[in-house]
């Protein structure tokens, strides 16, 4: 039987360092403990014995052995119910196997590095053409390949490969992006302003008769913001003169049966304002519209109010007005019962629109109507704003043609043209000295696109694709343009190469930047770089926590790290849940980014994770939270309240979320989140054929009981022994991170009076109690704060499975047996200072596993 075991586990066995044969103590404890379960068709976990083989130089080979050393390690295999080694048996297996992995991953290493070639990720590469192309709004990433995942990121040469599939792609969005980077025009464009200001409209709207116009000259303010018309045509819109509702003012939503269009009709004294009570996001009006790329001022009139049974009253409330293009979030501005004018600067490209919604109001939009008036406003009594009008102003230029055309161009000649071209523009850019200027060109745009020195070689496709579009008869502009589409779909700007060994000075900065900027390099961080000394180097590293570009490393870790690039795939159930809006998961997202940042910038311990006693809120959290004194739409550093249960990640509403769906919490699905991304131990995945737990939303059961029967199967307990305490601890929170004692039911239980987002009433229950308690390690708590003082009693594990996800973030490449030792040196290093994120940043940093390939 042993020569069998040693057989099947030998199949493929390398010549050395085994020749040939599997050590005893592995055959010997794989034959006592593990082929019982793990050989045959139907083997656990798909662990198959029979066909795994033990080639260690094989990678995949290797990372199986890895998880079945670790698994073993930890006391997780054969499980409690099985018959258990000994301790020494335990131990010898595992010295044994670990310094076999070892040996065969450091040759591995040698040979071919820890990480190898891939590309650039979605993110990296258009991160790459805004910085290049000094284009801060290219938005033509939704054309590369999506991105693979490796060990939650998409940073790894295992899921980023490059293949000649790929090169369409990457030819289509170069040829975008340097288009793209041309001056719009040959004359600096003029700067514009759209406005529509209710006060000096002074009425000028029409009655309609079966669409004819009746009286008045023309319908303005439907032309100048359909968004306000649209209000106060379907009668949710408050006509609103000085802080009154006007009277005299009348409108009629129509009758689609009839083919009826309605009216607006504002006879004088005229309105000034158009009170809005629900948060739905509009785009102000048709000239509101980016005409180039650049910098646009947006400005917009207004106030708060309570809008009281269609009275308009003064509250104490500071509501946010937030300001969106076709895809982003642009920014806000707070309003105050004050009536005042605020406005904010942005970046907008050729072509975008901007909306604008009174974001944090309850209220999405008001369904009930008043028969007898047809008007919504007059049956509730909720926070409102009033708009008094908008402006949007620009492009502001600071220079033409803008940085983008001369990255190309340089100063060459734009001739005008007699007819404008396919594109649009009225000039081309021409050439003296053709060959010439293209030789300097393209050196100088190669030597930042490939990030580092040219040679003449570099240079020779680049240049024969030039020389053989002018062949055809192109222009210098368009031959141009085809050479530095070549440049951006080449390996060398695509790929991110190293070399087995220490990276020399132009791909350890690289490395950096990739790492701390989401970005590659730019020429003067490899200039600082080749000349540091290690003072100097530490000083560089400080510098880029420090610099604006650290905010995308924060973006993209946090994306993948927690799941935040989730977040808005589902949405609370309005039927279950009231107060949910996309300002509140945008504010969210916000806390979190800030709070991650703040722990890289501030040197935050690795517990912060767990507990903190700062949390990053604005007016929407705060209420979420039930913390006062916070208003308006900025986050805020805030000291919490001692009776606070927030306090690190762990609470934060963007995590109890995103580990959510829209209709449900589960203590299995949540707490496979916070073992896996939080404390970096995750359990396997369940058994094929176990069914789900599917909650009770009648009220009758909670999933607490639900659970207790599902895990009376035996093939179920073991896991569910480390998923579901940090999942119980959880329960407090709903699936929007709210606080709740009592799970919410749609049959069962006690009617919650108050309005959902389309002011009808609620429709949810409260019903039975929520209980938080659990068992960790044996040790009892009663809820989140017993559960996280538990967890805190072992902050080197919190530490490390923050250091080993920035590892894999940093270096591309997973964290080998042989990586641990490097891992546990960069933990003693920071012990002193609670595992500090800055500093264990510089630990990982300075560590061969970053520094060399």
């Amino acid at each position: 039987m042993r020569y069998l075991i040693a057989l099947l586990l030998a199949g493929g066995l390398p010549a050395a360092p085994l020749r040939g044969e599997v050590p005893s103590n592995v055959t010997r404890f794989v034959e006592n403990h593990c082929l019982d379960c793990h050989s045959g068709p139907e083997s656990e976990s798909g662990f198959n014995l029979d066909s795994l083989g033990f080639r260690l130089d094989d990678a995949r080979l290797h990372r199986e052995w890895a998880k079945a050393l670790d698994r073993v390690r930890r006391g997780e295999m054969p499980p409690e119910d099985y018959d258990r080694p000994e301790a020494d048996e335990i131990k010898l297996f595992v010295d044994v196997l670990r310094s076999l992995l070892v040996e065969a991953e450091r040759k591995r290493y040698a040979a071919e590095g820890r990480a190898t070639v891939r590309r650039l990720s979605r993110d990296e590469h258009i991160n790459a053409l805004r910085q290049l192309l000094h284009l801060p709004g290219l938005s033509a990433g939704e054309k590369l390949p999506p991105d693979g995942l490796s060990d939650g990121f998409g940073k790894s040469s295992f899921d980023l490969p490059f293949s000649h599939i790929q090169i369409d792609r990457y030819l289509e969005v170069a040829d975008e992006a340097v288009r793209a980077a041309m001056a719009s025009q040959r004359n600096q464009p003029a700067t514009k302003k759209s406005q529509v200001w209710i006060s000096e409209i002074r009425g000028e709207t029409v009655k309609q008769s079966y669409g004819n116009a009746n009286g008045q000259p023309t319908l303005i303010l439907s032309k100048q913001s359909p968004f306000l018309y649209g209000s106060l045509k379907s009668g949710s819109g408050m006509p609103i003169r000085g802080r009154m509702v006007d009277d005299t003012f009348d409108s009629w939503p129509g009758d689609f049966s009839t083919r009826t269009p309605g009216y607006v009709l504002d006879e004088a004294p005229f309105i000034d304002a158009v009170g809005v009570l629900g948060h739905d996001t509009n785009a102000i009006g048709g000239d509101f519209k980016a005409t180039q790329d650049g910098r646009y001022r947006i400005r917009v009139g207004a106030f708060s109010f309570q809008a009281n049974h269609g009275r308009v009253e003064t509250n104490d409330r500071t509501e946010v007005v937030a300001f969106y293009s076709d895809t982003r979030l642009l920014g806000h501005v707070d309003v105050t019962p004050q009536a005042d004018v605020h406005e904010i600067e942005v970046w907008l490209n050729a072509g975008e629109t901007v909306s604008v919604s009174a974001a944090s109001l309850p209220l999405w939009r008001i369904e009930p109507k008043d028969k007898k008036t047809n008007l919504r406003y007059p049956v509730v009594n909720v926070p409102a704003v009033a708009f008094q009008g908008f402006e949007m102003e620009g492009p502001f230029v600071d220079l033409w043609p803008p940085a983008s055309h001369r990255r190309l161009f340089g100063d060459l000649e734009m001739q005008p043209l007699e007819k404008r071209d396919d594109s649009g523009r009225d000039y081309e850019v021409i050439s003296k000295a053709p060959e010439a200027d293209a030789n300097r060109l393209l050196t100088s745009f190669m030597a930042d696109a490939y990030r580092r020195e040219i040679t003449p070689t570099d240079l020779t496709i680049p240049l024969q694709m030039f020389r053989h579009r002018l062949s055809e008869g192109a222009s210098f502009q368009e031959a141009i343009l085809s050479a530095y589409a070549a440049v951006l779909s080449s390996p060398h700007f695509v790929l991110v190469p190293m070399e087995p060994g220490p990276l020399p000075p132009h791909r350890l900065a690289d490395r950096l930047a990739l790492f701390l900027w989401n970005s590659p390099s730019d020429a003067e961080l490899r200039n600082n770089v080749a000349a540091a000394s290690a003072k100097e180097f530490h000083e560089i590293v400080d510098g880029m926590i420090d610099d604006s570009r650290a905010e995308q490393f924060v973006h993209h870790f946090t994306d993948h790290w927690l799941d935040l690039r989730n977040i808005g795939t589902t949405e609370p159930d309005e039927n279950l849940y009231s107060g949910f809006s996309t300002w509140l998961m945008e504010s969210m997202i916000k806390e979190t980014r800030a709070f991650v940042l703040a722990m890289l910038r501030d040197n935050l311990p690795a517990r912060s994770v767990f507990d903190s006693e700062i949390v990053f809120t604005n007016g929407a959290l705060a209420e979420l939270y039930e913390i006062e004194g916070v208003k308006g739409g900025e986050i805020q550093r805030v000291r919490l309240p001692s009776q606070s249960l927030r306090g690190g990640l762990v609470t934060q509403a963007s995590l109890l979320k995103v580990s959510a769906n829209g209709t449900t919490t589960s203590p299995v699905v949540r707490g496979v989140y916070v073992m896996d991304r939080l404390l970096g131990d995750p359990p396997p995945p369940p058994p094929e054929a176990v069914a789900a737990v599917e909650p009770d939303l009648s009220g009758a059961t909670t999933i607490r009981e639900l659970m207790a029967a599902h895990r009376e199967d035996a093939s179920c307990a073991a896991c569910h022994r480390k998923i579901d305490p940090p999942g119980f601890a959880l329960e407090s929170f709903d699936v929007m991170g709210r606080y709740r004692e009592r799970y919410h039911s749609l049959d069962k239980g006690e009617l919650v009076a108050g309005l959902n987002r389309r002011a009808k009433p609620l429709q949810y229950k409260l019903g039975l109690p929520v209980d938080s308690a659990g068992e960790l390690t044996g040790q009892p708590f009663a809820n989140i704060e017993d559960f996280r003082r538990l967890v805190l009693k072992d902050e080197r594990a919190i530490a490390r499975n923050l250091l080993e996800r920035l590892t894999v973030y940093a270096t591309g490449a997973p964290i080998g047996v042989s990586d641990r030792e490097e891992i546990e040196a960069i933990l003693d290093q920071t012990a002193a200072d609670g595992f500090g994120l800055r500093s264990m940043i510089h630990g990982l940093i300075q560590s061969p596993l970053f520094m060399s390939k």
